[in-house]
């Protein structure tokens, strides 16, 4: 007689992740590694010589967070985000920062009261940080020192965030000099996940979407060339031409093709650095 194989365990799902793109969530993850990598490397480590490196950014359940963290609250206009850091990393950073010499070891100092030193460091790493990861969020250029957006965008958080359907991002953080790791945690409330998921979603015409509704001619596109200039000149010439010569010309009208079809005619103008074209003119 054959005994049944036992069943396997299966996966608990989140609920609150079902129907959504979460699978596309490591596109994000690797920009926001490279960009706090660069924020480490810009605000600590060519500043007092260190060697702060960030190992990996992943989603994390926020029930699975260290506990015992201190955190700070940064208020944007879109939603809250909170920043905490492991203290191992935060001493080390504090030693660099006033020349001492960075404990690889946990210690007795570990177990000593928060100093006021340590939370104003920790506040303005978090305010710095916070910046960098609300660039990537809002899809601009990270400013990696977070003096771009932070100063105007982020304010100290004056409510409690709700944790109920928070995420979290755990970065692993490593200081190569003196072997010391942990990690850095970001709290994401729900509106800042809507927006990501937003961005990371592939766009894509609805029924009963605007675009779906518009007219034919205005969902048909169509490539126009603009054929700037003829000029006909001697062959010659044409052989003689060498680096730097200038052929002089009169810029008229331009012809509009669509394929090899001549439509229009437009004059072409400079418009804030760019050429356009204007003053188009039905070919007769």
């Amino acid at each position: 007689m054959q005994k049944s194989a036992a069943p396997r365990g299966g996966m608990t799902l989140d609920p609150l992740s079902l129907g959504r793109p979460l699978h596309l969530l490591e596109r994000f993850t690797v920009l926001a590694r490279d960009d706090l990598d660069e924020a480490l490397r810009g605000s600590l480590n060519r500043r007092y010589r260190a060697q702060f490196e960030v190992d990996d950014v992943r989603v994390v359940p926020v029930d699975r967070l260290p506990e015992h963290r201190r955190w700070n609250g940064y208020a944007h206009e879109r939603g809250r985000i909170d920043f905490a850091l492991d203290r191992q990393l935060l001493l080390c950073a504090l030693d660099y920062r006033y020349g001492a010499h960075p404990v690889s070891k946990a210690g007795p100092r570990d177990e000593a009261p928060v100093t006021a030193t340590e939370e104003r460091l920790a506040a303005l790493l978090g305010r710095r940080f916070a910046g960098v990861l609300v660039d990537r969020l809002e899809g601009r250029a990270p400013s990696h020192d977070g003096s771009a957006h932070t100063g105007r965008l982020l304010g100290d958080a004056t409510t409690i965030l709700r944790r109920q359907g928070a995420w979290a991002l755990r970065v692993g953080v490593r200081e190569r000099a003196h072997g010391i790791d942990g990690g850095m945690y970001f709290l994401l409330e729900e509106a800042w996940q809507r927006h990501l998921l937003q961005q990371l979603a592939p766009t894509r015409d609805r029924p009963g979407e605007p675009s779906a509704a518009q007219p034919f001619p205005r969902r048909l596109q169509l490539a126009l060339t603009a054929r700037l200039l003829e000029k006909d000149i001697p062959l010659g010439r044409l052989l003689d031409l060498r680096v730097d010569d200038v052929i002089p010309v009169n810029m008229g009208p331009s012809d509009v093709l669509i394929d090899d079809s001549r439509v229009f005619t437009a004059q072409v103008v400079e418009y804030r650095g760019k050429l356009c074209l204007t003053a188009f003119e039905d070919v007769e």
